[in-house]
């Protein structure tokens, strides 16, 4: 559905609030960095004008007890001894407490004197998704990096098995920090014996996407291999970049993708941090097991006519939650110390904040 003017639109009509928020849905997966079982676990609810804003999230209990040996002097008898258990499951809440419901008027009159339809309904549909996206982003990233830096902070600034930092100018450092980071996740925690390689992300900054693919890491000076990743611009030989925001391919069998400094700019305003907090952190290497979010959003969008004249008045509503389950599942990437400072970090939507 084209929405190139106004004429013939009725503003009370499901076609065009469904048509609408088809076009902000599918924008706005589009623009995703994270995906479900892509570096995180997603779940999804498509009644968020109905209670949709808590999604129950079951977590498996594991199992724990132990083989034991026919015939030994304890437990040894043709049936174990322990009683049966009943593990079931633990349920953890994602409430989905980020709301996304600012409005925007699409004036007739702008829309008359615009270049191309330029001011059009769908185009301003548009916009909010990559809006929602961004910000939906931007979260995710604050919440996984605030899990770490809590840890941090509550283990009196021990950064061992958290956060990685490599040094730029020597070859192979940036690389060699990135496989530890790696190696960390297959060491699992107290719950995860491992944490899975299927579905590892790394979001990395430009700077840091440069510093891998720099002679002597990735790239090996001189080979044909090279010469094709430079020319593609992926980070290794075989990738052939699709069309999909921020994917540059794979190392270590983890996806990477580029997450441009403005969008860490705007974790640390969702971390409620000063501007150059983040500065040192330079990517989030994450299992997609270890961080759960919830996303809920309506099966139409409302447009109603523009209390404020001759116009249509866009309503979207958007809410998303984040819950990290396992912190040692998400590790930093940092080219250099990081002051983490002493009070834990409160993760809060930029809206909600003075």
């Amino acid at each position: 559905m084209a929405f190139s003017d106004f004429t013939g639109l009725s503003v009370g009509s499901t076609a065009l609030e469904i048509g609408v928020a088809n076009i902000i849905l599918s924008k706005m997966i589009q623009e995703q960095l994270y995906r479900n079982g892509i570096g995180i676990t997603e779940v999804y609810s498509n009644n968020a004008s109905a209670g949709g804003a808590v999604l129950r999230v079951p977590k498996i209990v594991a199992s724990t007890k132990s083989f034991r040996e026919l015939g030994a002097s304890t437990n040894g008898s043709f049936f174990n001894s322990d009683a049966a258990e009943i593990k079931g499951l633990d349920e953890i809440l994602l409430v989905c407490k980020n709301i996304y419901d600012a409005m925007e008027d699409v004036p007739q009159a702008q829309h008359v004197l615009s270049l191309g339809g330029a001011s059009a309904l769908g185009v301003r549909a548009q916009e909010i998704a990559k809006n929602i996206a961004r910000q939906m982003n931007a979260g995710t990233m604050a919440y996984q990096i605030a899990a770490v830096l809590n840890a941090v902070i509550t283990a009196s600034g021990t950064e061992t098995d958290r956060i990685f930092t490599y040094t730029a100018g020597t070859a192979g450092d940036p690389l060699a920090k990135f496989l530890d980071a790696c190696a960390s996740l297959d060491n699992g925690d107290t719950y995860n014996d491992v944490f899975p390689t299927v579905g590892r992300l790394a979001l990395l900054r430009p700077t840091a996407l440069t510093d891998i693919r720099k002679s002597g890491n990735v790239i090996v000076g001189g080979s044909n291999f090279a010469q094709d990743m430079i020319k593609s611009g992926a980070v290794d030989p075989d990738t052939i970049l699709p069309d999909v925001p921020g994917y540059r391919g794979v190392i270590n069998d983890v996806a990477i993708f580029s997450a441009s400094n403005a969008l860490w700019t705007l974790a640390e305003t969702w971390m409620q941090q000063t501007a150059g907090y983040l500065d040192n952190v330079v990517g989030i290497i994450c299992a997609y097991n270890a961080t759960g979010r919830g996303h809920a959003f309506p099966d139409s969008t409302k447009v109603i006519d523009s209390p404020s004249g001759q116009g249509l008045r866009i309503q979207p509503l958007s809410n998303f939650g984040v819950t990290v389950f396992f912190e040692k599942g998400i590790k930093l990437l940092a080219k250099a110390t990081v002051v983490e400072g002493s009070s834990a970090i409160t993760v809060l939507a930029p809206g909600s904040q003075e």
